[in-house]
């Protein structure tokens, strides 16, 4: 059976089967625009089946990276010696993604950023993210903009994975920096070079 149905301002015509099965017709003005449309409904279509894998909600808006930052650095300050600075980096890279979110929605991101962080701080209330369409910190489970929890766990895990990797080749690099100077350029750094002329 086909039909057509109206969301929002949009008429999409649906094909059903017996089966339970559907299929998505797209259309457009041109076919980059169709190709964006398909692209978008696959993105959809991607989130919803990891959604059924796993159902857990995070605050979005760049909310639950700054509360993990906030975390962090108190938890920094008990660690002594360079450990501490290590950690206090890695809440710095977690605050990229609220950052970068702001400027992207043409917004100062460092105002923005210590904006929502002493609101979360003085609210006590880690769902305090960015509404890029108010451009207001908001508490984003109220605001409906929420994101997989599995989103937040493959960023850190990526990101943890490229970190080691490059302090891995950082550690080879010092390895092999063992200088080597060839017998007759130390003799003659020595002042034992035989006189060649």
């Amino acid at each position: 059976s086909s039909r057509c149905e109206r969301w929002g301002d949009v008429d999409h015509w649906i094909l059903e089967t017996d089966e339970g099965g559907a299929t998505f017709v797209a259309s457009g003005s041109t076919e980059t625009v169709v190709g964006e449309v398909e692209r978008c409904f696959a993105d959809a279509l991607g989130v919803a089946c990891r959604l059924k894998e796993d159902s857990r909600l995070i605050p979005g808006g760049g909310a639950t990276y700054i509360a993990l930052a906030r975390r962090l650095r108190r938890y920094a300050e008990t660690v002594p010696g360079r450990e501490q600075l290590a950690i206090e980096a890695f809440a710095d890279g977690l605050e990229t993604i609220p950052r970068v979110l702001a400027e992207n929605a043409g917004m100062d991101s460092i105002d923005t950023l210590l904006q929502i962080v002493s609101i979360q701080s003085t609210e006590n209330d880690d769902t305090i993210g960015l509404n890029v369409l108010t451009r207001q910190p908001e508490n984003m489970r109220e605001a409906s903009i929420v994101e997989p929890s599995r989103v937040l766990e493959q960023a850190i895990s990526g990101a943890s994975e490229a970190t080691i990797a490059v302090l891995r080749i950082d550690d080879v690099l010092w390895a092999k920096q063992e200088i080597s100077v060839p017998d007759d350029v130390q003799a003659t750094l020595d002042g034992t070079a035989a006189d060649r002329r």
